[in-house]
């Protein structure tokens, strides 16, 4: 069957998922940096109640925003919700869309979606590359241009970790043009322990700003996709109008409000982060592997040339990690920190293969 496909989707590259692996146990799964631990007892608790009303749409939107707006201190109009955070950059597209502004600036590397979104809503993208594994507002404000719509930011940045301070941020807001939106994904921020990692709520009333966040990694919800901007409230009311009718299901939003009322079970994920990038750090400065600090929940890490050999060979002893040749990075790889046992087997199967051939991995 063959029909006419515009260029822009021709061009739109596959999402760059990890190697493909079953759900039966056995497998140490550290390449999707996804909360190693169940969600909350509470969100099972809250499900399992909700289960008898599955014939009926979801209801519960407005006490999820309830709930954000009293944690972040802002209004329940400030909040949007979305089918992961995915849906959220969708939404952004299809409301900025404007004649003779056609633009988005991205980081190069960052979070693949927001070149793949872009490209299905026929923007032009402009990739800023990064100055030291990190992203340089400075560039990035150079790099506008009168047909420039949409910035989209990531902090803490995946794939390195990496961050920009508060400082920088609120420079780089001053003088920004309003019909200019700054996306700001945030997907990670619990993770972030920086006390410079910026406040970006306290910018939503006086600049073009959205914050993005997700409860799919440290809340543990992935599976159930669920998401949340903050931002003017005026600007949310534009971005409800072109979201799809009940797009957020009803597990996914009595989940993601027990989840947030959890704080004891977020302590203990957050600490088992601490915990395991710390043994990440001592172990791989031992092995003399280069690796770029995290205030996230994964770890990017050089290997070399035989980056991609070395995360073929890992996955053959059931632990998949993320080689990053489809980032443009092909001599590293990005591990998740997980439970402290998985973070060993990965630390010990590193350790047998440099023993065998570690010339090879970094020459």
């Amino acid at each position: 069957m063959k029909f006419s496909i515009q260029e822009n989707i021709k061009e739109i590259p596959y999402y760059p998922k990890a190697m493909m692996y079953g759900l039966d146990e056995g497998w140490v799964r550290l390449s999707s940096n996804e909360n190693p631990f169940p969600p909350s007892p509470e969100v099972f608790s809250s499900i399992l109640d909700t289960l008898f009303y599955m014939n009926r749409y979801p209801g519960g939107e407005f006490e999820l925003k309830a709930a954000i707006s009293e944690k972040y201190g802002v209004r329940p109009e400030n909040v949007l919700l979305g089918d992961g955070s995915d849906e959220l950059i969708e939404m952004v597209l299809k409301a900025m869309k404007y004649e003779g502004k056609n633009r988005v600036i991205i980081s190069e590397p960052s979070f693949a979606f927001y070149r793949i979104a872009s490209k299905i809503y026929g923007y032009d993208i402009c990739k800023v590359p990064l100055v030291k594994m990190k992203v340089n507002l400075d560039t990035l404000k150079d790099a506008i241009d009168e047909q420039t719509r949409v910035i989209f930011l990531n902090n803490p940045l995946n794939p390195t970790g990496t961050i920009f301070e508060d400082e920088a941020f609120e420079r780089f807001l001053k003088g920004m043009p309003s019909d200019i939106l700054v996306v700001v994904d945030e997907a990670y921020a619990e993770f972030a322990e920086s006390k410079k990692f910026p406040n970006s709520f306290k910018f939503i009333n006086d600049f073009p700003v959205l914050i993005l966040r997700t409860f799919s990694k440290a809340y543990g919800l992935a599976a159930l996709r669920i998401g949340y901007g903050i931002g003017d409230e005026s600007f949310i009311a534009f971005l409800e109008r072109t979201k799809q009718p009940f797009s957020v299901n009803m597990l996914a939003l009595v989940g993601a409000q027990a989840a947030l009322k959890d704080e004891k079970h977020l302590k203990m994920v957050l600490d088992n982060n601490k915990k395991g990038k710390k043994f990440f750090y001592r172990a791989l400065q031992e092995l003399s592997v280069e690796f770029i600090p995290t205030e996230s929940n994964f770890v990017l890490m050089k290997i070399g040339r035989k980056a991609e050999e070395l995360s073929k060979k890992l996955f053959g002893e059931r632990i998949v990690v993320r080689w990053m040749g489809a980032y443009n990075l092909p001599d590293y790889i990005r591990v998740t920190i997980g439970k402290m046992d998985e973070n060993v087997q990965f630390i010990e199967a590193l350790k047998r293969m440099f023993v065998k051939k570690r010339p090879d991995y970094n020459d």
